[in-house]
């Protein structure tokens, strides 16, 4: 199974299950100075997890594009030094966004 089948057959299959699914976004991230670089399939939902905005479907599903450097420590200074110091992959998530009110707590 190549790749694209393997993406295809993930997403076909939430679909079926009533998920959205929703478009890879960029892996520069843009709007966040938590972040350089988009390096889990979940980083774009940031704003539905943290309460900032509520998904039209709170379930979702998408192949993102990913890119870590140097594992989970993201020493970026290290990156084209040498040939392990980077990462990119394909990540296929799916979740359900349960949103709770800090006033229902």
């Amino acid at each position: 199974m190549t790749s694209s089948q393997t993406r295809k057959t993930f997403l076909d299959f939430f679909k079926s299950k009533g998920h959205e699914i929703v478009p890879s976004a960029s892996m520069v991230i843009k709007n966040d100075p938590t972040l350089m670089f988009t390096n889990a399939g979940m980083n774009q939902f940031k704003d539905y997890f943290l309460g900032n905005s509520i998904p039209k479907n709170p379930r979702i599903a998408d192949s993102q594009k990913c890119l870590r450097v140097s594992g989970k420590h993201n020493d970026l200074d290290e990156v084209g030094v040498d040939t392990y110091h980077h990462t990119m992959f394909e990540c296929l998530a799916t979740g359900v966004l349960v949103i709770i009110s800090k006033r229902k707590l």
